[in-house]
């Protein structure tokens, strides 16, 4: 029998109520979707207090009694090295049990993996799911984008042949480090779009050879797994319109995401000042509900930063919701008009696809995570030169999307139809067929 070992350190956390982001919802639902059978048996690794589904052999480790979301970044890194350690020594001590030869090792994380050298060294076949190029990732938000990705991982090579990498600060050695080992050691890489896996070959070209690489990376766009929502839902939805005066006038805007610096809210919140500035707003009935809650690194400061920044509007009503349930972001995706992601950076954007599933029509930003998900007729993107200069392009587009009522409807019916095409059950699939595939 073969076995699959899911590694995954934002599982088993109560996530109707937990922030934990994209990625730890996916790892959520690929658990619960897989359903083993006698020719292969699956097991989980993961930090939170509860199986993650019933009936699931689960085993909790690295364990934090005040959970993750309330861990700093240096407190953070702490529990990645705890979890890489624990979860490396739980899969040796079971190669008896676990045989290299029959068991895919599955890893949902980067930072948070185990060690990886070691497990190829046993010879245990690895697969590795990117939600995040974390490099990428740490030049956009710290960097402010000053190097290009492959830049930064080539001076990185460059200070390990050198052996001068070991000063480096760890939580640093968690994004250069850790990455660089997954490419190393992963047999296959699960990455949910196009422009990523060019930025993966770009930044790894000189430690694996691009044929190989373009053999190991499968492209799997995540999808949709929402439901439609039930009658209660709709009724709930009109109470609140009751509620926030939404009237047929009242046009709409939403956003849904952690709260977090690289999602961009305060672009569309300067956008949209802009717009009030100008006078190009004046005499619309405008609602702005950005809904989640703060990520737990960085969040908090983000968190006032943006509410601060909504206070300064003096004709859009901005309202701040929460964090939101599946039954809540049905109820609440049936609010809007119009579904905006403004992020500077999104490996994937599984919040747009919810929307395009809802029926709304789509603005973007241009980051890579939406471009093979979003046709074009079901929503508009909007590149950012800089940072600086998003607001007035999203402001233009903000405007001339919502002086075309027809336009937004037939969008909102190609985006429902472009999402209904994405089941997630097809990218579940896909990661169990290319983690056993690895063995043979």
């Amino acid at each position: 029998m073969k076995n699959l070992v899911f590694v995954a350190s934002h599982l088993g956390y109560p996530m109707d109520r937990t922030p934990l982001g994209g990625g730890a919802m996916v790892g959520l639902q690929l658990v619960r979707h897989w359903k083993p059978d006698e020719s292969w048996r699956l097991r989980v690794l993961g930090s939170g207090p509860e199986s993650p589904g019933e009936g699931v052999d689960y085993t909790r480790l690295a364990a934090r009694a005040e959970g993750l979301v309330e861990l700093g970044e240096l407190a953070y890194a702490r529990f990645c090295r705890d979890f890489e350690r624990e979860t490396t020594d739980w899969i040796l001590s079971r190669r008896e049990e676990l045989r290299p030869s029959q068991t895919a090792i599955v890893v949902n994380d980067i930072s948070e993996g185990p060690t990886l050298a070691p497990l190829a060294q046993a010879g245990y076949a690895i697969t590795s799911i990117w939600h995040v190029d974390v490099v990428d990732y740490f030049n956009k938000l710290y960097l402010r984008r000053f190097f290009a990705p492959e830049n930064l991982t080539r001076v990185h090579e460059r200070l390990r042949s050198a052996g001068v990498d070991r000063v480096l600060p760890d939580v640093l050695k968690l994004v250069f480090d850790k990455q660089r080992e997954t490419v190393a050691h992963s047999r296959r890489i699960i990455v949910p779009s196009t422009a990523m896996a060019e930025t993966i070959r770009r930044c790894y070209s000189e430690l694996v050879p691009d044929e190989e690489l373009r053999r190991r990376i499968a492209v799997v766009p995540w999808g949709v797994w929402a439901s439609e929502p039930t009658e209660a839902e709709k009724n709930r939805a009109d109470e609140l319109r009751d509620y926030h005066e939404i009237g047929p006038d009242t046009f709409v805007l939403m956003t849904l995401s952690r709260i977090s610096p690289e999602k961009g809210i305060h672009l569309l919140l300067e956008a949209l000042r802009l717009l009030e500035t100008d006078g190009r707003l004046a005499g619309r009935d405008v609602r702005l509900f950005v809904c989640g809650e703060p990520a737990f690194m960085m969040g908090q400061a983000y968190h006032k930063k943006v509410r601060a920044a909504a206070a300064r509007l003096k004709q859009v009503k901005v309202v701040f919701p929460g964090y939101l349930d599946a039954s809540a972001k049905r109820v609440h995706l049936q609010l809007a008009d119009l579904f905006v992601s403004p992020s500077v950076h999104e490996s994937y954007g599984l919040n747009v696809v919810e929307a395009m599933h809802a029926g709304l029509p789509v603005l973007a930003s241009d980051h890579y995570g939406v471009r093979d998900v979003l046709p074009p007729d079901a929503g508009r993107l909007v590149h950012y030169p800089t940072p600086k200069k998003a607001p007035p392009l999203l402001a233009d587009a903000l405007l001339a999307l919502m002086a075309d009522a027809a336009g937004l409807q037939a969008m909102g019916r190609a985006a429902h139809a472009a999402a209904a095409a994405m089941p997630f059950s097809a990218a579940a699939d896909a990661v169990r067929a290319a983690a056993l595939g690895a063995l043979s």
